[in-house]
């Protein structure tokens, strides 16, 4: 831009008519660099005409090819740097824009250094592109600054800087790492479409207004130890997010997707509700892309719970197969708003036992602590009773590994959760493993471990209707068996009619009596057919808990006696388990 009264523009002035256009400037002068190719010596003879405030400042396309250093710099009205192109590193340390600082579609190929910048006005950044670090530690935005479309190809760092009006992030990529260590927002934050191929930090910042997305990250997206005072909701594509120590006094809710969650230690004071996104984030009429996240599974995950208290979360679709649930608080009131899948036991592992597959393992749903455990090479467990669980982060040290105990009160929390939401069903799997850990509880007295193998051998807890119908089937047959042996006597005896016989005109008297059931002959002869059909009647009659008015020896007694008391049992272990499994 020509500088006036000359037709050249400030670089292209005569050292004599340079000196006499710089001397007729004074502090605070309004200056017009547009288009002017600075040199580190033509900016330090402009800063020094001006005694480094600047009225309004136009330094639109104006070029830096060398070291541009604004350091301390005052503009007290609007600064343009629209289109300005800093090939070198631009300082820009300690300077107060009173006005707008506009650096629109401006290209930093090097660093660019605003820190303890001053920016009463807004700071503009759309299409910007910073080709290193961008540095705002320190910063202070009194109005606002608006990222938008713009582009850092490196690192972004604001750490302990106060955002007083709206941060807008729209359409922002940053190839490199985002920090905003102990920054405060005391107005909304928007980072709407914006793109981290690195990792964002929050840590130890303050947000008193909401938090927009949709964010997409592909590294951590930290807010660890962030304090949260306005409603928010949060749309989040990440590959992890940490909440640890975060301290939530709002209404949250998070719509996740890809992320392994941590919320160790996080203090929830209010409702906050994890959802499950299954399609990507909807932004300006079109989808967000998830480049640095595609192929990945989109379901969410949350890997830490310990030390939360969670009767204010509510989970949608969040995977917790790997979550520690040990040492959360309030297990029983945690809300299950929607499919949450768990871990399962270890694949079935297929034997040839008579050419036939043989599954090992009961399907259900597990939590990770139970894999944890049972991974654990314990004095007395074979490998094999180790194969396919999964091993915890304390492995192999049983000292830091919860146990039995510690896993079935969980599991007795989750399952009461599960059934206050009217999920008795799927409450199912969680009572049994509490059973499973009290009967591998080696501190449960003896007695009672007994009592509970036999109740899992026969019926799965009460919860396998096929392990209890197998086993009345096994209980009949072998009632059958032992009928035919010993129960049943041989064919119907003769009735034998005992007395004298009177002179005529005496009253008769008569005494007929049947001989006693008795059983004989070698144990081949009695696999008959009729003694077959006769057994089976018995032994049908003592499931429905009736007596079949069969003829029977001593021994067939005692063993329709305990028919009559097991084998109903087993028929109601299986009606139960039915139950469990369709009741409303």
């Amino acid at each position: 831009m020509p500088w006036e009264p000359y037709n050249r523009c400030l670089a292209h002035l005569e050292r004599d008519e340079r000196r006499q256009a710089l001397g007729a400037l004074s502090s605070g002068a309004a200056v017009d660099c547009r288009g002017v190719p600075f040199t580190r010596e033509l900016l330090e003879e402009l800063k020094a005409a001006v005694s480094n405030t600047f009225g309004e400042a136009d330094f639109g396309r104006a070029r830096f090819p060398e070291h541009a250093d604004f350091t301390s710099v005052t503009f007290t009205g609007e600064a343009f740097f629209w289109l300005a192109h800093f090939s070198d590193d631009a300082l820009f340390y300690e300077v107060t824009f009173n006005g707008d600082a506009v650096f629109e579609e401006a290209v930093f190929e090097v660093g660019a250094a605003f820190e303890h910048a001053d920016f009463q006005g807004t700071a503009w950044f759309q299409d910007t592109l910073f080709g290193s670090d961008a540095d705002f530690d320190h910063a202070r935005f009194a109005r606002g600054i608006l990222f938008s479309r713009a582009q850092l190809l490196s690192e972004a760092a604001f750490h302990d800087v106060t955002f007083s009006g709206d941060a807008v992030f729209v359409s922002v990529k940053v190839e490199g790492r985002a920090g905003f260590f102990e920054s405060t927002f005391d107005r909304d934050v928007v980072f709407a479409g914006a793109c981290f191929n690195g990792d964002v930090d929050f840590p130890d910042t303050k947000f008193n207004g909401p938090l927009v997305g949709p964010i997409v990250c592909g590294g951590v997206l930290d807010l660890s130890r962030a304090v949260l005072t306005c409603p928010i909701r949060i749309r989040i594509a990440a590959a992890q997010v940490l909440l640890q120590a975060a301290q939530i006094n709002t209404a949250l809710t998070l719509d996740v997707r890809y992320a392994h969650i941590n919320l160790m230690d996080a203090v929830l004071s209010q409702p906050v509700a994890v959802n499950f996104h299954p399609r990507p984030f909807p932004f300006n009429n079109a989808l967000v892309p998830e480049a640095p996240l595609t192929g990945q599974d989109p379901r969410p995950s949350i890997d830490v719970l310990a030390g939360v208290d969670v009767a204010f979360l509510a989970l949608s679709g969040v995977d917790l197969s790997a979550c520690l649930l040990t040492g959360a608080h309030h297990l029983d009131q945690l809300r299950f708003e929607g499919h949450v899948p768990f871990a399962e036991p270890p694949a079935p592992a297929r034997m040839r036992l008579f050419n036939l597959p043989v599954r090992r393992w009961t399907r259900r749903r597990t939590i990770a602590e139970e894999h944890h455990w049972r991974a654990l090479s314990l004095p007395g467990r074979r490998p094999a009773q180790t194969w396919g669980w999964q091993p915890g982060p304390a492995h192999p040290d049983p000292a830091t590994t919860p146990g039995p105990k510690d896993v079935a009160a969980t599991y007795r929390q989750l399952r009461k959760a599960l059934e206050d939401g009217k999920n008795e069903p799927g409450a199912a799997d969680f009572y049994y493993g509490e059973m499973e850990m009290r009967r591998l509880d080696h501190d449960t007295p003896s007695g009672e471990r007994l009592l509970l193998q036999v109740y899992w051998l026969v019926s799965g807890y009460g919860l396998r209707a096929s392990r209890a119908l197998a086993a009345l089937g096994v209980a009949m047959a072998l009632t059958v068996v032992l009928m035919m042996l010993w129960g049943l006597p041989n064919p119907k005896p003769q009735q034998t009619a005992v007395g004298t016989v009177p002179t005529p005109g005496s009253r008769i008297h008569l005494v007929i009596d049947k001989s006693d059931p008795a059983l004989s002959g070698p144990l081949s002869q009695r696999w008959t057919a009729d003694r077959a059909k006769d057994a089976g009647h018995v032994v049908l009659n003592s499931v429905v808990f009736r007596s079949s008015e069969q003829d029977l020896t001593t021994a067939g007694t005692w063993i329709e006696m305990f028919s009559r008391f097991s084998e109903p049992v087993l028929l109601g272990l299986a009606a139960l388990a039915a139950r469990g499994r369709i009741k409303r």
